[in-house]
């Protein structure tokens, strides 16, 4: 007979305002209806609707009004972040602390998720290394509901706060650029504000994203209440082009991997041998969270080029046209299962084999260099773009990788080595 499994136990926590609080309880109002068990951290205002519906009340007593009430004539958006909800962040974590730490003792079986609104403030210590709750091995999962804009975080789009148009003129990400850095000080002490906050509460780790972009990654996933429409162009509009569409640009995608990061052997020599190419978009990642482009390699950033600290492959790889890669396994094996042709460079490791490999298969250019240079990086590309040998052939490998079933080959060795049926 088969056992249904009980659905998870969600807690929900919220700022404790309405513009943060409002969304948060129509998504658990939501989860309730499709039979979820939910306690919800809120102040006490918001209790009536809390069992309106059906939630467990949890009170988080920060009284962010009165702290509103009594700032200084001078006050800036600063001083409210850092009075306002940073200052939020002791109260907050106790709530969640006490409440995942009630479920488990009422349900120590159960699974159990956290649904997160971005600036609850609570979480924030425990993923910087804050003792977990008791009863826990690990941190449930996390549903981050982000409550405001979306925050790219680099200077290809305008800096948050003054309200500026999306017109990405040469001379205005110039000044993107220059706002962004004249922000920097301020950010760095409001992080430092919170790195202070978290260490009382136990934190091993400092905080080194400024929060308004570390809010955006407080979960394994990140909900955003927009519309695509709403939103500054990005990358996945050119994805969203017929594929004849004369205005659609070619995705070159630049990794080096998370191990072999120095940007000045491949990201940085792509990216010059690539810039002010209109028929290219190149999207590079760091390979590590909050990593960041410094000094005259983020002001000598090429038009058609978005760099990001870190990117899952699934994300980006099912938008890109050739994948530019420093060739560790890993990396290259994700080219294939997406079915992407690759310009491979490396020879650290186990890279040179994984490149030799690649170009017999016929998926792959190999620079045959750790530090390949721009005009190297260049050739290979286009090389890749022209020669539609390579996209054939990779799609040949993804679609004989799909085949195999490698989920359905370890189910059959698991009944093989255990007798099961």
């Amino acid at each position: 007979m088969t056992v249904l499994k009980e659905k998870p136990i969600i807690v929900a926590a919220a700022f404790p305002a309405s513009g943060h609080t409002a969304g948060l309880m129509r998504i658990s109002e939501y989860l309730i209806e499709k039979g979820h068990e939910l306690y919800f951290i809120t102040r006490a205002d918001f209790k009536a609707a809390t069992d309106k519906i059906g939630a467990h009340f949890v009170e988080n007593p920060w009284s962010w009004e009165e702290v509103f009430a009594s700032r200084p004539p001078d006050s800036d958006e600063m001083w409210n972040f850092k009075n306002i909800f940073a200052n939020s962040t002791p109260l907050a974590h106790r709530a969640l602390k006490d409440t995942l730490e009630q479920v488990r003792r009422n349900h120590p079986e159960r699974d159990v998720v956290i649904l997160h609104e971005s600036f609850s403030g609570g979480l924030g210590p425990f993923l910087h290394g804050a003792p977990l709750p008791e009863g826990y091995t690990v941190l449930p999962k996390i549903i981050n509901f982000h409550t405001s804009v979306y925050l790219p975080g680099d200077a290809s789009f305008p800096p948050f706060g003054p309200g500026l148009p999306y017109d990405p003129t040469p001379e205005n990400l110039a000044l993107w650029q220059s706002i962004s850095d004249a922000m920097k000080p301020a950010m760095g002490e409001l992080t430092e504000h919170y790195n202070t906050l978290y260490k009382s509460l136990g934190a091993t780790q400092a905080m080194t994203t400024p929060i308004l972009s570390r809010a955006m990654g407080f979960g394994d996933v990140t909900l955003l209440a927009t519309t695509a429409s709403l939103e500054w162009p990005t990358v996945t509009a050119n994805a969203a082009l017929p594929a004849d569409s004369p205005d659609k640009k070619k995705v070159v995608f630049v990794s080096q991997g998370t191990v072999h990061r120095k940007p000045t052997e491949l990201i940085l020599p792509a990216l010059a041998g690539l810039a002010e190419r209109k028929d290219l978009l190149v999207i590079a990642t760091l390979g590590d969270r909050g990593a960041e482009l410094e000094g005259a390699a983020r002001a000598a950033l090429p038009g058609n080029a978005f760099v990001v600290d870190y990117l899952e492959y699934e994300a980006v790889l099912p938008h890109t046209d050739v994948f530019v890669s420093n060739a560790g396994y890993g990396g290259f094996m994700q080219g294939v299962m997406n079915g992407v042709p690759m310009v491979l460079a490396g020879t650290m490791a186990d890279k040179a084999e994984v490149s030799a490999r690649a170009e017999w298969a016929g998926v792959a250019v190999n620079l045959r260099a750790q530090e390949p240079g721009p005009d190297a990086i260049r050739a290979a590309v286009d090389k890749v773009l022209a020669d539609g040998r390579f996209k054939e052939t990779v799609v040949r490998l993804q679609k004989e990788n799909q085949d195999l079933d490698a989920f359905g080959k370890i189910d059959e060795i698991l009944e093989e080595l255990t007798g099961d049926c």
